[in-house]
This record gives C-alpha cells, sequence and structure tokens, in this order.
C-alpha cells in the first residue's frame, strides 16, 4: 500500500489529473478489483453475488469518504467508520464507531458529552491494513494500536462535559498518548439497552489550528487522494475475504471457536468465530454459558464479512437482549425462518453464514457449543419454559431497532 514515486511527485500528479489519466486509471483499477467477486473459490449464488458487489460499492464509498473527505490532519472531524450503508471488517452491530485522521506527533483537544451510551473507547491507532485509508505519510503503516482510553476512566464533569488532549507527550489531566506512527483516532460507542441509551458527542480539533480554513483543493492532492483510496480498495478486498477463508472457513460447517484478543484491536475484547451452514427446515443452536463480562454480544455476518442488516433483522444479540436460561446458559437459534423464540438470530435470507462473538471488559472467557437440529424438533431441543414470541412482538422488536439504529446514526 506504498504509495507509487509517480502519486509522490506533485507536479506529475497534477498533470496526471489535469489531463483525465488519473481518473482513467482510477475507474480501470475499479474494474479490475471487482474479478475478487467472480473468484471460482467464493460463493457464487444470486445473494452473495449481489452482496459481494455492493460490498465493493460499500469500500469505494468508505474510501473515497476517508481518504478525500476527511483526510485533514489540521482540521479533523469524526465520522462514521464504517457508516451503517458502508460496512466492512466485521463491524459490530452494538458499535457506532467515529473515526477522526490525525497527525500522531502533534497535540489534538476533543471535548465531549457523555451521553448515555452505554460505554466508548478511544484509540490511538495507525493506518495498516487491518483500518483505516491512509493518505500521505499516513499510508501503509503497520497495524498498530498505540493506546486506548475506555469513558471510565476519563474524568468527566457533572453536566457530562469532558475534554481529552491527544499528543505524544504527557498532559495534566484526560490524556491519550500517541507516537509519530499515529494516523488516527477511533471512538467506539457501546450501546446495550438500544431503546434507551443515546450517543455521546465528540468534537475533536488541532491545538494552534482552531478556525483556521484549508487551502483550496489542488490537482495534485486530489490525485493522490484517488490514488490512497482506491490502493486501499484493492488491498482490503481480497484481505478481508482472505481473513475469512482461514478464520471462519477453516472450520467445521456448524462450529465456533474463541479466538481471544487481537492485536490490532481493542484490548478489552475477547473474540470468536465461527459459520453456520444449513437447510431450509433446519436451525443451527448457539448454546454457551453467559460469559462473567460487562458486555456480550453475537452477531451473524456474511461471506464479505459484513454484519446482517441489523435494524431491520434481529440478526445480533447482546447482553441486555438476550434471554438467558435457568441453568446459566443461553441459546441462541439460527434460522432463516423465525422459529418463535426469544432468541432467533434471523439469517436474513442466508443458509450459510459467518458467527463472531464478542465479550468485553470479562472476567470468564465461555466457549461456545453449536448443533443443527430440524426446526420441526426445535422445541425439544431447548428447555420447555422457553416462551412463544408471536409475529406481532417480533415485529414490535424489529421496530424498536429500527428506531434506535437511526437514532444512533442520526437519521431519525
Amino acid at each position: 500500500m506504498k504509495r507509487n514515486a509517480f502519486y509522490s511527485d506533485a507536479d506529475k500528479a497534477r498533470a496526471h489529473l489535469m489531463s483525465g489519466a488519473a481518473w482513467e486509471e482510477f475507474c480501470e483499477r475499479l474494474k479490475a478489483v471487482g474479478s475478487e467477486v467472480l473468484r471460482e473459490d467464493v460463493p457464487g449464488n444470486e445473494l452473495d453475488r449481489a452482496e459481494g458487489y455492493r460490498h465493493l460499492t460499500r469500500m469505494l464509498g468508505y474510501a473515497l469518504d476517508v481518504a478525500v473527505e476527511h483526510s485533514d490532519v489540521e482540521r479533523p472531524v469524526f465520522h462514521p467508520h464504517p457508516r451503517l450503508s458502508c460496512k466492512w471488517g466485521g463491524d459490530n452491530p452494538d458499535n457506532c464507531y467515529l473515526h477522526a485522521a490525525i497527525d500522531g506527533s502533534r497535540t489534538y483537544r476533543i471535548r465531549g458529552q457523555r451521553g448515555s451510551a452505554f460505554d466508548f473507547v478511544f484509540n490511538a491507532s495507525a493506518c495498516g491494513p487491518m483500518e483505516s485509508p491512509g493518505t500521505g505519510s499516513r499510508r501503509g503503516a503497520d497495524s498498530l494500536v498505540f493506546s486506548e482510553l475506555s469513558s471510565g476512566e476519563l474524568a468527566i464533569a457533572p453536566d457530562g462535559s469532558f475534554e481529552l488532549m491527544v499528543s505524544p507527550d504527557e498532559q495534566p489531566g484526560n490524556w491519550l498518548p500517541t507516537c509519530p506512527e499515529v494516523g488516527f483516532i477511533n471512538i467506539r460507542q457501546y450501546f446495550n439497552d438500544w431503546e434507551h441509551e443515546r450517543p455521546a458527542e465528540f468534537l475533536i480539533e488541532l491545538v494552534g489550528a482552531e478556525g483556521t480554513s484549508p487551502p483550496p483543493l489542488d490537482a495534485a492532492t486530489l490525485a493522490q487522494r484517488l490514488d490512497d483510496a482506491m490502493a486501499w480498495v484493492e488491498h482490503g478486498m481480497p484481505y478481508w475475504t482472505q481473513w475469512v477463508f482461514d478464520e471462519h472457513l477453516s472450520l467445521p460447517a456448524a462450529s465456533v471457536k474463541r479466538m481471544g484478543a487481537v492485536a490490532e484491536g481493542v484490548r478489552v475484547i475477547s473474540y470468536g468465530q465461527g459459520r453456520f451452514d444449513i437447510a431450509p427446515d433446519e436451525a443451527m443452536i448457539f448454546d454457551c454459558e453467559v460469559p462473567r463480562a460487562r458486555y456480550w454480544q453475537v452477531a451473524l455476518l456474511n461471506f464479505w464479512f459484513e454484519t446482517l442488516d441489523h435494524a431491520n433483522h434481529q440478526s445480533c444479540m447482546n447482553g441486555h437482549q438476550i434471554r438467558a436460561d435457568g441453568d446459566g446458559r443461553f441459546r441462541l437459534v439460527i434460522a432463516r425462518e423465525d422459529p418463535g423464540v426469544p432468541n432467533w438470530l434471523d439469517t436474513a435470507g442466508h443458509l450459510q453464514g459467518l458467527v463472531q462473538y464478542r465479550w468485553a471488559w470479562w472476567q470468564s472467557d465461555p466457549e461456545p457449543d453449536c448443533r443443527v437440529v430440524k426446526l420441526a424438533g426445535l422445541r425439544d431441543a431447548l428447555p420447555a419454559d422457553t416462551p412463544v414470541v408471536s409475529p406481532e412482538e417480533r415485529r414490535r422488536v424489529v421496530r424498536a431497532r429500527r428506531d434506535h439504529v437511526h437514532r444512533r446514526y442520526h437519521l431519525a
């Protein structure tokens, strides 16, 4: 993902854009990366292929948003990362991710309001292959989470306001350390009670650049940013496809495994992953001891490592939403059709796909068991006191989910 010499030369980059050659090259590269969707080893049914091409448009849209629109490290802004309409990289559907480009060698100030989100975590990270597009000197760094800070570690005023300094040099009060390799700040906001929790608010500014305006856009910069965006798409499509093969599809058809902490991820999270593979008349039961964790969650994803449409389908559930059984375990039913149980994970039309779970701020790290059963015999495989959920109640639940997601992303 290193920039070639052509785009490192401002005069050549300017001429390339002014002639139209930069745009033609951008389009040809986009056409070429579309071959990832047609690979012989990826699913070729109608749903997965349509989602594959949509995934390409999502990655492109996200890359352009970050590289072209939000790469100014002197006037950074927190924007959704990824957006609801630009999913990638196994996003957590209980999170609202926010991203701001920074220069890790400089000092920034974040001002915020706590809100009622369950929690949030700041990360100071590099623009590596598992993360967002980097531009200029921020591009192509090794994946790195240099430091992190959760809301419980912040000094917050009684009115919910707080200020956080971000810099390589220690600051009094709330401080998030950085280093020159850091290229962005990422925020994960966690939502546990979707019907009542509201997002926090965050503003970021470079100390000393408050109130300044950017220079007019120039041809060289745009040519370079188009190259940055496409380089990330070219790398990201095969990167995450290979991740799915290595970490999910290498497992037996209806199984999950403990993954533990991810070096490039948040240190407070233990992950697990697996896959479901069912027939139309079958369900997979995800059976696990309730973890001792402040936050825990299970989600379904498609082949392209996108979480399913969690606003319009109950395709994920967290510890607040899941009904635990009297024996200290919880059982999720993964099925295409609604089986009329509280803990249904809706596959949104898929018969094959991925499973991912997270235990955060955890004290126990239980590993689930999975088994496939016929829908006709599902009730016999669950505790006798498992409630029945009517179609009307399911619609109420889904409507509440949709309302929350729209509030979370300020769409309501």
